[in-house]
């Protein structure tokens, strides 16, 4: 039989389409071509790259890494190969063997004469994921050599810079920038979130008004722009949050666990069974993630809802087979458009550290839980002294004690508990907060009445 993929320049042109396909999100079609290529070139690396790509848009990150690293075992020298390899790893953050292969393609490059700013600056790239800042900016310093009228490549300093701690010297790079390309709204962005970092206050206050200037209706820019005038935004922008997890979604659940060691979710699972025997009760699950706690606590006979504003961790939490329906909203408009009197239980945990102001959230949770409900959520602990909800340098809120009892007391809420416990670690060390849980007094009925039941379609609805 004759090979049909025989001419270099058809084999190519299949690659080509399998592309288009990945990027049109036409999974299936690209699986099929490549399967049908794999019979005849199956030791060619280009084919196992294209399958890592296709795991990703999948949102198989261990089919993306197996598939990485045949491409690199067919190819060990070629540079491509061996740079995506360690990009995969990256985003796995195995630091360490990430490191040294995007090191080892830099120096193959080197070596075959093929080095270019854009590999240096993917190099660069994944260098700063992984918190290598001083290797990130040497490669990008490189690159600006090899392209030295690329601004993008001035500005990926800059970033770098930021993130290293060196705000003095970002606000120089972006300055330089902004010379070039005066009033970009993304460098100077960039510029006023150095400008906080490094309490340069004055000249964040004139980026973030000339910004509004240009965008007044950008939730973002007004959130950066209250900061610097020392006010506290009373919640998030939805555009950071989305920003923050779209990203990590299909690694997410392994940093928590593993290396956050994030409990939350496992042991409020506890908690609802030991609530719930028979497992009968109708859960919502405000910033559900990647569904952790779904997957804790396994099929039950009543509803179970998620919300959460990343289509990318709601993607990853269907894949449980626990919740019945998703939603994508942010928390306060989920609580504020649910209906009264629908769920037995409510949780939020690890979700109002970028909620600030709760005094809607709380009341909404009573108005909204079954009478004998129960409404768990985790916060981040204050700082003694500080404002109710305060604002960190990571742009994450904690909460007072005593303003979180206030306004549980206020909504009506009996059987208060709060235990102080250690949330999550971060760079090793213990992150400080709490959990709630408050119920609902249940009613107090001479005949057992019947139980109000959640339609399967019953959930919060967007406005």
């Amino acid at each position: 039989m004759k090979n049909p993929y025989s001419s270099a320049d058809a084999f190519i042109a299949q690659l080509k389409n399998i592309e288009q396909h990945i990027n049109r999100n036409q999974l299936q079609e690209a699986a099929q071509q490549l399967n049908r290529l794999a019979k005849t070139a199956s030791h060619d690396p280009r084919l196992f790259l294209l399958g890592s790509r296709l795991a990703q848009a999948a949102q198989n990150p261990d089919g993306m890494l197996q598939a990485a690293r045949k491409a690199h075992q067919l190819a060990p020298s070629w540079t491509v190969a061996t740079l995506h390899l360690a990009s995969v790893l990256a985003s796995r953050d195995e630091t360490e063997e990430a490191m040294a292969l995007a090191t080892q393609a830099i120096e193959q490059a080197t070596a075959q004469a093929v080095l270019d700013a854009e590999g240096l600056t993917a190099a660069a790239t994944l260098a700063q994921h992984l918190g290598q800042h001083p290797q990130a900016l040497a490669w990008l310093r490189q690159a600006e050599q090899l392209k030295p009228a690329d601004t993008s490549i001035r500005y990926k300093i800059g970033l770098t810079q930021s993130a290293s701690g060196d705000h003095v010297g970002a606000i120089d790079t972006f300055t330089q920038l902004l010379a070039q390309l005066p009033g970009n709204s993304t460098i100077l962005s960039a510029r006023l979130q150095a400008a906080l970092r490094g309490k340069q206050m004055a000249l964040a206050v004139r980026d973030g008004e000339a910004l509004m200037a240009l965008d007044p209706t950008n939730a973002e820019y007004a959130f950066y722009l209250a900061i610097a005038r020392g006010e506290t935004p009373p919640t998030q922008p939805a555009s950071m949050v989305v920003d923050l997890f779209n990203g990590s979604a299909d690694q997410f659940d392994r940093q928590l666990v593993l290396q956050l060691q994030y409990k939350l979710p496992r042991d409020v699972a506890q908690m609802i069974q030991a609530w719930h025997p028979d497992r009968k009760g109708d859960v919502l699950d405000l910033g559900c993630g990647t569904g952790l706690l779904g997957a804790c606590l396994g099929p039950i006979e009543g509803v179970m809802v998620g919300v959460d504003l990343s289509e990318n961790m709601l993607a990853q939490a269907a894949r449980h087979n626990v919740y019945d329906s998703f939603h994508r909203v942010n928390v306060l408009d989920a609580l504020q458009a649910t209906p009264a009197d629908l769920y037995h239980v409510i949780t939020a945990l690890d979700v109002l550290i970028y909620v600030g102001c709760l005094d809607s959230v709380i009341p909404n949770a009573f108005r909204i839980l079954l009478p004998g409900g129960r409404f768990v959520f985790s916060c981040e602990t204050g700082a003694e002294g500080a404002a109710d909800y305060a604002l960190q340098a990571a742009y994450r809120y904690t909460h007072q004690r005593s303003y979180v009892q206030r306004l549980l007391d206020a909504a009506g809420f009996k059987d208060i508990e709060i235990e102080d416990r250690v949330l999550r670690y971060e760079s090793g060390q213990p992150v400080q907060g709490y959990l709630v849980t408050a119920r609902k007094a249940p009613l107090v009925v001479k005949k057992a009445a019947a139980r109000k039941r959640v339609p399967k379609s019953a959930a919060p609805t967007s406005p």
